[in-house]
C-alpha cells in the first residue's frame, strides 16, 4: 500500500475519534488523551533507552508510560495532578543529573523525568484546556491553528524555499517556510476566533495569536532534534503513513501549553 493511501486510511480512522472525543469532554475526551499519552511515552523511552540499555529500560519505561498516562487523563479530575508530575519529575531529575550512581544508573531517570514532563505535563494542557469555559472551541482553535503553521510552511516552502533553516536538525525546512508558516498560523488564529465566536477581542487574542506559530515551530524542530540523537526517522510506526504518536503532537505539545496560560491569565 503507497503511503498515501496508508496516511489516508489511518487519518479517516483517527479523526473522527479524535473529533468526537472533542465534542463530547468530559472523561471521553480525558480518557482519549490519557491513551496518546501512554503511546507517546512509550515511544519517548524506548527511543532513549532501548537502543543503549534495553534490559535496564524495562522498569523505566513502564514507570514513564503509567505515570504519563495517569497525570494527562487525571488532570480532568484535579489539576494538581500536573504539579504532582512536575515534583516527581524533579526528583527523578535530581537523581539522573546527579554526579552518583547510587539510585541506579543516571539516564533512566533522567528520561522518565523528561517523559513525565514533555508527555505528562505539557500534553495534561489538551485536557484542562478542553475543561475550561468554551473549552472545545479552544481545543479546535489550538489544534486548527497548529495544522494553519504546518501547512503554510510546507507549501511556501515548497513554492520559494531557499534557505535552509536548522539544517542539522531538519534539513528540508527552510526560512521562507518559517515565514509563510507563522503568517499561515497568525491569520488562523484571528480567523478561527471569530468563526468560533469565543467573544474574546482581537486585541486580548493577539499576544497568543503572535506566540502561537513561533511556539509550533519550535516544537517540530524541538522533536526533529530529538530524532536525530535518538537515530530514528519517526518515533514509531503505530501511526501507518504518519510515524508515531510524538511525530503528530510534536507543534501541540508546546502550541497547547501557551494556550492554557494564556486562558488562565486573559480569559478564564
Amino acid at each position: 500500500m503507497s503511503n498515501l493511501r496508508l496516511r489516508l486510511l489511518t487519518a479517516a480512522v483517527g479523526l473522527p475519534l479524535i473529533a468526537a472525543s472533542t465534542w463530547l469532554g468530559g472523561w471521553t475526551f480525558a480518557l482519549v488523551a490519557g491513551a496518546v499519552a501512554l503511546l507517546a511515552a512509550a515511544e519517548f523511552v524506548h527511543g532513549w533507552l532501548f537502543p543503549s540499555m534495553p534490559m535496564k529500560a524495562i522498569l523505566p519505561m513502564g514507570m514513564a508510560v503509567a505515570g504519563s498516562a495517569v497525570v494527562v487523563a487525571g488532570s480532568h479530575a484535579e489539576e494538581r495532578y500536573v504539579i504532582a508530575a512536575l515534583a516527581l519529575a524533579g526528583l527523578m531529575a535530581a537523581a539522573g543529573y546527579s554526579r552518583t550512581n547510587a539510585f541506579g544508573p543516571r539516564k533512566p531517570w533522567r528520561v522518565q523525568a523528561w517523559c513525565l514532563v514533555y508527555t505528562g505535563a505539557m500534553l495534561s494542557t489538551l485536557v484542562l484546556t478542553r475543561d475550561g469555559d468554551d473549552g472545545r472551541a479552544w481545543v479546535l482553535i489550538g489544534i486548527l491553528g497548529t495544522f494553519a503553521v504546518d501547512t503554510g510552511a510546507y507549501a511556501v516552502g515548497r513554492l520559494i524555499g531557499r534557505h535552509k533553516l536548522a539544517p542539522k536538525i531538519s534539513p528540508n525546512k527552510t526560512r521562507e517556510g518559517a515565514v509563510g508558516g507563522y503568517v499561515a498560523g497568525l491569520a488562523a488564529t484571528f480567523a478561527l476566533n471569530a468563526a468560533f465566536d469565543t467573544g474574546v477581542s482581537a486585541l486580548t487574542l493577539a499576544p497568543y495569536a503572535l506566540l502561537m506559530p513561533v511556539a509550533a515551530q519550535v516544537g517540530d524542530l524541538f522533536e526533529s532534534w530529538m530524532k536525530r540523537r535518538m537515530g530514528v526517522k519517526d518515533a514509531s510506526g503505530l501511526l501507518p503513513g504518519h510515524g508515531g504518536f510524538l511525530d503528530r503532537l510534536d507543534s501541540l505539545l508546546f502550541v497547547f501549553p501557551l494556550l492554557y496560560v494564556f486562558l488562565r491569565l486573559r480569559v478564564f
